[in-house]
């Protein structure tokens, strides 16, 4: 930059090697007063204001105009950019940073890349964002390079290819509920149809740093179809493919599927004999009283159910009703009186009279439960959304989750007992269970010590031995998932058990008597419908939320 050809008694110019800013008095009539905001107006106009500017030697040009002596005084200095490359710790990115230049000169592109060959960044470059910010001349942090996350593999999974194959075990919504449905049909499969697939896991893709460093990616864990699943087998064509071997009632279990054989019959009485069957049983007609089925699978019937003995694995339903009581039928044959009905799964049924009822999930009557005594391990629903009836009249109703009903009781107070809450028996498996998994464990802990010997000390345990504790630790870790799973179930169902209820749409009946634990109601007369709940670790009986009323008056 050229002096200015003015006469000026303060002017300003570049040292020789063009670094350093002078500014130089030649005072032709003595001091000059002039203040700091005056110094720097005149280094605006000449242009200077852009250059790297010493504050305090500005002060000292000030100071010195006014003593009246002339000098030369340093004032600033050319300064050109600068720029800096950091990589971040994972070496996954890497930023760019320029300072603008003061009066020197811009930043040199090819230093720039020459930066970056020497940091080693060869992956993922953005050439046009580090241009951009050469061009702009300053720059705070701006991204040029970026590495690639790996892409972990997907585990295997086991796919359904049946859309009704049933699950056997409770299935409930986020309040630990199930809902009210038909049970449906028996749904039979042919030998050799296909029922899951088992799709293999992907390998993923490996990552990249900026540096150029591969990131592994984690391979996805394959899915294992369970051993011994009965009916079933492998598709000759597709190994992934699981197959009906017989036909049957396609049943989905854990890590897998089965295929229960289905027994079908028009009804069951004296010429029939009793039934115990491996699979599913369905019966076109009634069972006679005093008769027995006993099914590992499910039991469908489609008439009534006559002071019998019912025992499934799976889920009974009775698409008619039970009558457990007949008119001189103890005395006519010896026979009991009372149907005796127990499942694993879910029963339900259009009415029940004089029977007892056992449900490992969920009992749903359609019209009127009568002298019966009902255990659900989740809830008892009477009545069917839609419909007038829904009526428990004596004898007990047990769940640990919900009862549910549209009149509790009779007009002629015959006693009723209604309980929800925590079931007791939940308690009991939770402590077994904790019992066995300690026992597992501690198998598991012995085979691994045996392991670690053998791969310390070669050829001191004979290979069967060593084949044999592998089995064994396999077994057990097996044994103790499949126990801490169960542990977890049941935990999560008591902990639903806290807020258990029990909800009377319409009429709550005197001679109700109504238990949660050790808490009981007993109800004198004749009441509106609501709902029990325990609150701070009271039984209180509350008018039914609005949105329950709402439904109540529109299904009747």
């Amino acid at each position: 930059m050229e002096e200015t050809t003015t006469y000026r008694p303060l002017s300003f110019t570049l040292s020789d090697d063009g670094k350093k800013l002078l500014a130089r008095f030649l005072p032709r009539n003595g001091a000059l007063s002039l203040g700091l905001a005056d110094v720097r107006k005149l280094l605006a106009e000449d242009g200077w204001d852009g250059y790297f500017l010493y504050e305090p030697f500005l002060a000292e040009v000030v100071r010195k105009c006014q003593g009246g002596q002339a000098f030369e005084q340093v004032v600033g200095e050319a300064r050109d950019a600068e720029f800096s490359i950091q990589l971040d710790s994972s070496k996954m990115a890497a930023y760019l940073t320029i300072t603008p230049p003061m009066g020197g000169r811009p930043v040199d592109r090819v230093l720039v890349y020459r930066k970056v060959e020497e940091l080693g960044i060869v992956a993922g470059l953005d050439f046009e964002a580090i241009d951009q910010a050469i061009a702009a001349g300053k720059c705070d942090g701006v991204l040029i390079a970026s590495g690639r996350q790996p892409v972990h593999g997907e585990d295997g999974r086991l796919e359904s290819l049946l859309p009704e194959l049933k699950e056997r075990r409770p299935r409930l919504d986020s309040l630990g509920l199930a809902d009210y449905r038909d049970l449906g049909e028996i749904f039979v499969v042919k030998s050799g149809e296909p029922l899951m697939r088992r799709v293999p896991p992907t390998d993923g893709e490996a990552g990249e740093t900026v540096l150029g460093q591969v990131i592994p990616a984690i391979p996805g864990k394959g899915a294992m179809f369970a051993a011994n699943l009965s009916g079933v087998d492998f598709d000759p064509v597709d190994p992934n493919v699981l197959a009906a071997a017989i036909t049957g009632q396609p049943v989905q279990v854990k890590n897998g599927v089965i295929v229960e054989p289905t027994y079908v019959t028009t009804g069951v009485d004296l010429s029939t004999g009793n039934i115990v069957f491996e699979g599913t049983v369905k019966v076109q007609g009634d069972v006679q009283a005093g008769m027995l089925i006993q099914a590992t699978g499910d039991i469908h019937i489609e008439g009534t159910v006559e002071a019998a003995t019912l025992s499934a694995g799976g889920q009974i339903v009775i698409k008619g009703g039970v009558i457990g009581r007949v008119e001189g039928n103890k005395e006519k044959t010896g026979e009991s009186e009372v149907s005796h009905i127990r499942c694993d799964g879910s029963f339900s049924a259009r009415f029940v009279q004089n029977a007892q009822i056992e449900a490992g999930d969920s009992i749903y009557i359609e019209e009127v439960v009568m002298q019966s005594d009902l255990v659900a391990a989740n809830q008892i629903v009477v009545g069917k959304q839609g419909t007038s009836k829904g009526h428990i009249i004596g004898g007990t109703a047990m769940a640990t989750l919900l009862v549910r009903t549209r009149v509790l009781g009779s007009p002629s107070h015959i006693r009723t007992v209604v309980g929800a809450g925590i079931n007791p028996r939940q308690h009991e498996q939770l402590k077994q269970l904790a019992r066995e998994r300690e026992e597992w464990e501690k198998k598991r802990d012995d085979v691994e010590k045996l392991i670690a010997f053998a791969a310390a000390s070669p050829g001191k345990i004979p290979p069967a031995s060593l084949e044999k504790a592998n089995y064994t630790r396999q077994t057990a870790l097996a044994r103790i998932e499949r126990l801490r799973e169960e542990h977890e179930l049941i935990s999560h169902q008591v902990r639903l058990a806290q807020d258990a209820r029990i909800i009377v749409e319409k009429t709550l009946c005197g001679g109700v008597e109504v238990q949660f634990g050790g808490r009981i109601f007993q109800a004198a007369e004749d009441r509106e419908g609501g709902m029990f709940c325990l609150r701070d670790g009271e039984l209180e009986y509350d008018d039914l939320p609005r949105e329950m009323r709402l439904r109540r008056g529109a299904a009747y």
